[in-house]
C-alpha cells in the first residue's frame, strides 16, 4: 500500500486534511471538569480547536510542497521544514499555481473580513505567500509546543490574528479554506 515516502507522504496528508475537516464540522464544548475549567473552555475552547486545525492545515502546506518537490526532482525531499526553499526550487509552472491558489486563498479571506461585523473592526494584516512560506518552519517546529501566534495573520486556517487579538473565525469560514486542500490536490494530481 504505502510503498515508497512519496505514497506515505500523500496518505499523511490526506489524513490531516480528514481530521482537520472533521474538527471544522465538530462543535466547541467545554470539557472542563470543575466550574472555573468549564468556564475557560468557553473561552479558549473554540481557540484550541482551531489551533489544531491551523496546525493540521501548515503540516498539509509543508507536506504538500515536499510533494511537488519529489515529484519534480525526482528524489526524496531533504529532511528539513525550510519550504521557502523548496518552494523557489519548484518549476515555474508550479510556483505560479501555487500563488495563484495562494491568491485566490487570500481574495477569500479579505471577502469574509469584508463581509463579518466581528471581523472589520480590525486591523488585518494578511501573510504574502512568501511569508507563509517562510513562517510555516516555525509554526511546524515550534507551534505545537507554545502556540505562539505572531507576526501576520495566516490566511489558511480558521483563525486570525492582529493587534495583539487573536479572533476564531464562525463554522461557516471552513468553506472559504481552500488553500490547503487545493494545494494538496495539485501536488498529487502531478504523480498521475
Amino acid at each position: 500500500m504505502l510503498n515508497t515516502d512519496l505514497d506515505r507522504k500523500i496518505f499523511m496528508a490526506q489524513s490531516f486534511l480528514d481530521v482537520a475537516a472533521f474538527l471544522e464540522m465538530v462543535p466547541n464544548f467545554a470539557r472542563g471538569a470543575s466550574v472555573e475549567e468549564a468556564q475557560a473552555d468557553l473561552v479558549y475552547g473554540p481557540w484550541r480547536k482551531k489551533s489544531v486545525i491551523h496546525f493540521l492545515y501548515s503540516i498539509v502546506f509543508e507536506i504538500s510542497i515536499k510533494i511537488i518537490w519529489e515529484i519534480e526532482q525526482k528524489e526524496n525531499s531533504p529532511h528539513h521544514h525550510n519550504i521557502f526553499r523548496l518552494y523557489k526550487e519548484l518549476s515555474s509552472v508550479s510556483q505560479q499555481k501555487i500563488s495563484d491558489m495562494y491568491d485566490s486563498q487570500v481574495s477569500n479571506m479579505k471577502k469574509l473580513i469584508s463581509e463579518v461585523p466581528e471581523l472589520t473592526n480590525y486591523n488585518w494584516d494578511l501573510q504574502s505567500l512568501e511569508d507563509a512560506l517562510k513562517v510555516n518552519e516555525t509554526v511546524i517546529k515550534n507551534f505545537k509546543y507554545d502556540g505562539e501566534i505572531s507576526g501576520k495573520s495566516s490566511v489558511f486556517g480558521s483563525m486570525l490574528w492582529a493587534d495583539g487579538e487573536i479572533l476564531t473565525t464562525p463554522q461557516v469560514v471552513a468553506e472559504l479554506i481552500i488553500f490547503p486542500k487545493a494545494l494538496f490536490n495539485y501536488a498529487i494530481s502531478l504523480k498521475n
